[in-house]
């Protein structure tokens, strides 16, 4: 007998359960009825290796999950005839949605039905046509009598798509949490001039350029390397009348030279939440570097390490659930590098307790939406991936391994103090965009 039959996960101890490799928990899992699974769940902390691989496991057997067994019992009683959903597809699609608030609240899946008042397996009874006395309703007119008993279609709900969920989470017009306040707080400090230039290099939808465009009245020029991004994002811009003052343009290839010119005459460049998955960060930064004026304000805020490596479970977790790979740096070695290539650095800020609330925040309003829109299924698997991502990235920052900063850099000239230019580095201009795209 192998030593994976002799598993009973209601009976081992909580160290021999957070060491138990994952390979071994699944099968475990194949002995255990759909409640006792639930009841484990509930009981049992499990950690987040052993909770992916739960839900995983319950995506592809649904039949372990509560209510779902075989109605033939032990006396060989005969089974009822399974009932057909009217839509099977709608059933998989909220389903699933279930199991992902669920996993991100910490709760029983039924729970969570319960509470949204979610009917998980109940049918609509179907209504029985009365057909009228053939004594009072003669052939001429039957056909018409019919139409006009005919129920009235139900109101069409609204079918969402990727950027529809995007701002259902995020508010109208972003992509990012924390909406126009945080936006604009974020940018605060920087000393706006009415005819200075202003790129911002992660935009999204537009959402936080175009806030910043109204509060401080400056264009700002957005680019965006998402093209479906991009596009949904002018789009808003043309709708608000600001296309002027706060376009969205796509660059799916990624930047050039050309996307900063005139070069050295940026006031200020903005980015969020994107460099952590920028291989080359130092390259990057560095063509950002060349396009500021002296004195120009380089402000980001990105997701760094608290140490150099990532040797926690949830930064691994995390590092797997994002949808691109990741390259995060640390604190310091941010610092290292700016201040290497002419960045006076003036402040790092850590946003990470004002940042966890406002993830939180979306995914609730979200929760509430759920009942009121039709998910395809191939949004309902983008909404189950993105939600995948920000539970890891809210579980990472949780645990301090993982911090979101604030930065704040100056572009300083190049002299005596800070090191003129060699010829090596003047010469490095189109490795560094291509590096960049």
């Amino acid at each position: 007998m192998s030593d994976t039959a002799l598993v009973n996960l209601a009976t081992v101890g909580s160290d021999e359960l957070q060491a138990m490799p994952v390979a071994v928990f699944t099968s475990a899992l194949e002995s255990m009825s759909g409640d006792a699974i639930a009841r484990f769940r509930r009981m049992r902390k499990l950690s987040a290796t052993h909770r992916q691989a739960l839900e995983k496991y319950l995506v592809e057997h649904p039949d372990k999950r509560p209510g779902q067994q075989d109605a033939s019992d032990s006396k060989g009683e005969k089974k009822s005839p399974p009932k057909k959903a009217r839509s099977s597809e709608t059933g998989i699609v909220m389903e699933g949605l279930l199991r992902l608030i669920a996993w991100w609240e910490g709760m029983d899946t039924d729970d969570v039905a319960r509470a949204k008042g979610v009917a998980r397996r109940k049918k609509k009874k179907k209504t029985k046509k009365v057909k009228a006395p053939l004594a009072v309703q003669p052939k001429t007119v039957a056909q018409p009598a019919v139409a006009a008993t005919a129920p009235a279609a139900a109101p069409e709900t609204p079918v969402l798509g990727r950027i529809d969920i995007i701002q259902k989470l995020w508010g109208e017009g972003f992509s990012l949490p924390g909406g126009p306040e945080f936006a604009v707080k974020l940018v605060r400090p920087l000393a706006f001039e009415k005819d200075g230039l202003y790129l911002d290099l992660a935009p999204g939808l537009g959402g936080a350029m175009r806030a910043v465009a109204k509060t401080f009245g400056v264009t700002v020029k957005g680019l965006e390397t998402d093209a479906q991004l991009a596009a949904a994002g002018h789009e808003m811009s043309v709708q608000a009348g600001v296309a002027a003052t706060a376009p969205v343009l796509a660059r799916p290839d990624g930047f050039s030279a050309d996307d900063f010119v005139p070069e050295g005459q940026y006031a200020a460049v903005f980015m969020r939440e994107t460099l952590f998955a920028v291989e080359d960060r130092a390259a990057m930064l560095a063509l950002v570097g060349r396009a500021l004026r002296d004195g120009g304000s380089l402000m980001f805020t990105d997701f760094v390490l608290a140490h150099d490596e990532i040797d926690d479970d949830m930064l691994v977790v995390w590092q797997n659930a994002e949808a691109a790979p990741v390259f995060p740096w640390t604190e310091a070695k941010y610092r290292e590098t700016l201040e290497a290539q002419h960045y006076n650095v003036d402040r790092i800020d850590d946003l990470t307790a004002e940042y966890l609330p406002l993830i939180h925040a979306g995914w609730r309003h979200f929760h509430d939406c759920l009942q009121n829109a039709k998910l395809p299924p191939e949004t309902a698997a983008m909404l189950m991936r993105e939600g995948n991502a920000w539970l890891a990235r809210s579980r990472a920052l949780e645990t301090g391994m993982l911090r979101l900063l604030h930065v704040h850099a100056l572009r300083q000239p190049a002299g005596i103090e800070t090191g003129t230019p060699t010829e090596e580095e003047r010469g490095m201009e189109a490795d560094l965009v291509d590096a960049a795209t």
